[in-house]
């Protein structure tokens, strides 16, 4: 009987593909690494734009002018800006909501 060697760590991973061996390099081979996504087209961003910042606008226009409102007394005014504030919360909620559900590409 033949002594027996013991085994060294080469790295390497030998696998049987077809009836033939396939040397695999493991972590030490050619890794393949992402590429990088291509850029989205101008119109998407203007969309995404339009969708963050409409909300956030609307809220603080109905904050300043509600502030006015207030100071002059006007509680009806107040109160309408009181209620397009909740209106573009709730626009700024929805507006997440879309782009974070339907926004990612594909997998």
């Amino acid at each position: 009987m033949e002594p027996r060697s013991a085994l060294r760590p080469t790295g390497r991973r030998a696998l049987v593909v077809e009836g033939r061996w396939k040397v695999d390099e493991g972590r030490r081979g050619k890794r393949i690494r992402a590429q990088p996504e291509p850029p989205e087209s101008f119109g998407m961003f203007v969309l995404r734009l339009w969708m963050w910042a409409v909300p956030i606008i609307l809220f603080i226009a109905s904050v300043t002018f509600g502030g006015i409102a207030v100071a002059d007394g006007k509680w009806g005014l107040f109160v309408m800006m009181l209620f397009m504030g909740c209106i573009a919360v709730s626009l700024f909620v929805f507006h997440w909501w879309v782009l974070y559900r339907f926004g990612s590409k594909a997998r």
